[in-house]
């Protein structure tokens, strides 16, 4: 179907997660969503490298969601939000074949699918802020360090 379809299977794993825990065996885990939930051809391996990705660095993604909230933490938002943000934040910092751009609109666009009416504009933002600090960490990292001459 389409990668946009993909990344919908993706957030549904997450959102699964956020009610289960995270999975033991992340394969078996998503075989069985698969035999359940997916009638449509889908790339089962995007699908595996972004849950996986997104499992293995949950603990970093939530600090770093949580680094973005405004007198909030991560456990305080509705499930449906933070299953999106988790993400969309794996896809900006660990996937670089996704550009931040394209990960926030997707984000934005599950926002206004699964979540309430105010969600894109929150998730927007968190995002956006995320990416900025990840622009000016990039832009730090790339710039030649000065040194003064005494």
């Amino acid at each position: 179907m389409g990668r946009r379809t993909d990344r919908r299977h993706v957030f549904n794993l997450i959102f699964q997660m956020g009610f289960s825990g995270r999975p033991g065996d992340i394969g078996k885990f998503i075989d069985e969503y698969m035999d359940n939930h997916v009638s449509e051809s889908v790339d089962k391996d995007f699908i595996y490298v972004e849950f996986s990705g997104t499992c293995q660095n949950i603990e970093d993604i939530d600090k770093i969601i949580a680094g973005n909230l405004k007198s909030w933490t991560p456990d305080r938002l509705n499930k449906t939000d933070l299953a999106i943000l988790r993400l969309a934040v794996y896809e900006m910092i660990y996937n670089d074949d996704i550009p931040a751009s394209i990960a926030i609109n997707e984000a934005v666009e599950l926002a206004k699918v699964y979540s309430e009416d105010e969600s894109p504009g929150f998730v927007n933002a968190i995002l956006g802020g995320i990416a900025k600090s990840l622009d000016g960490a990039k832009y730090e990292a790339d710039s030649p360090q000065c040194n003064d001459a005494e």
